[in-house]
């Protein structure tokens, strides 16, 4: 895991510290450029010939060309096309008419013509309209923006300057360093975890209680976490199913809450309620080492 951190930040830091100048002010495309001025025009046009069927009184389609255009152009992408193509300049002339104009769509929606020309005349939107493509239409499809305003094209807070290469190079090493440390950090939590679920194979005889059943059973693997655990029913009868909350006791410990996570057959794995501590986890793992201890000695020659 450290070891990616470490490749990907240093490619990162490779690249920004290898950056020309030229290549870090990323002129606009002047094909997107070329587009969006297109969308303008076209947008500037389907709002004339609304505004030419309001006053005509009649209903030519014109609203629903409007609509479906204002549909397929959202607001958002048209504020970033602008910023990137350095005409944030047009950003809020545009944006204006926009809202102004699904306005008018909704009351010639519910309305009808009249009361949508009449709202429009209030508003001053034919001027607007007017004055926007006054603006709009003398612009060339290969139009660069003027110099003063080429850096605002992402932001719209004007010129953005250039970092210089030292700093560019000090955030890279220091985003390498903070990738090692968090690699680190996740090695350590891993290893932490694994620390917790090792299992620690045992015989321990135990008590498990479910509900109103108590079953005679021997602990065969342990961790901090939790067990599995072999039940033992008389004359070889089937072991019951066993879900939900149970209880575990063991000689020496306080009883132990746990909840089933799966059986098969006479075997059960629990998960503990609460972390089994340290502690009470090594007693557990002297005591199966002594009752192994203890029947070796009684078999072994005097």
């Amino acid at each position: 895991m450290v070891s990616k951190s470490l490749v990907l930040s240093a490619a990162a830091a490779l690249a920004l510290a290898a950056g020309s100048p030229a290549a870090a002010a990323a002129p606009s495309s002047s094909r997107a450029t070329c587009m969006l001025l297109s969308d303008l025009v076209l947008m500037q046009y389907q709002m004339r010939k609304f505004h030419d069927m309001l006053k005509a009184g009649t209903d030519t389609g014109e609203a629903r060309r409007l609509h479906h255009w204002l549909s397929d152009h959202p607001q958002v992408d048209l504020r970033i096309r602008l910023r990137r193509a350095g005409l944030q300049n047009f950003e809020r002339s545009t944006l204006d008419l926009i809202t102004r104009h699904k306005g008018l769509l909704e009351i010639h929606r519910r309305h009808g013509p009249g009361k949508a020309e009449a709202e429009a005349k209030r508003l001053g939107t034919d001027a607007r309209l007017q004055s926007y493509s006054a603006r709009i239409l003398p612009l060339p499809c290969n139009y660069v923006p003027p110099e003063d305003s080429a850096g605002g094209a992402l932001s719209g807070l004007g010129q953005l300057k250039r970092l210089p290469q030292e700093a560019v190079i000090t955030g890279s090493l220091l985003t390498l360093i903070l990738g090692a440390a968090a690699g680190v950090l996740a090695q350590r939590l891993a290893r932490r975890r694994l620390r917790l679920s090792r299992r620690h194979p045992c015989a321990l005889p135990c008590f498990l209680e479910c509900g109103d059943h108590r079953f005679e059973a021997r602990i065969v693997d342990i961790s901090r976490l939790g067990a599995k655990v072999r039940v033992g029913l008389e004359d070889g009868q089937p072991v019951p199913l066993i879900k939900g909350d149970v209880t575990a006791s063991v000689t020496g410990l306080p009883p132990i809450e746990a909840q089933t996570i799966r059986q098969d057959h006479d075997y059960v794995g629990i998960k503990f309620s609460s972390r089994l501590a340290r502690a009470e986890l090594k007693r557990l793992r002297k005591r199966n080492a002594a009752q192994t201890v203890e029947p070796q000695a009684a078999v072994s020659p005097a």
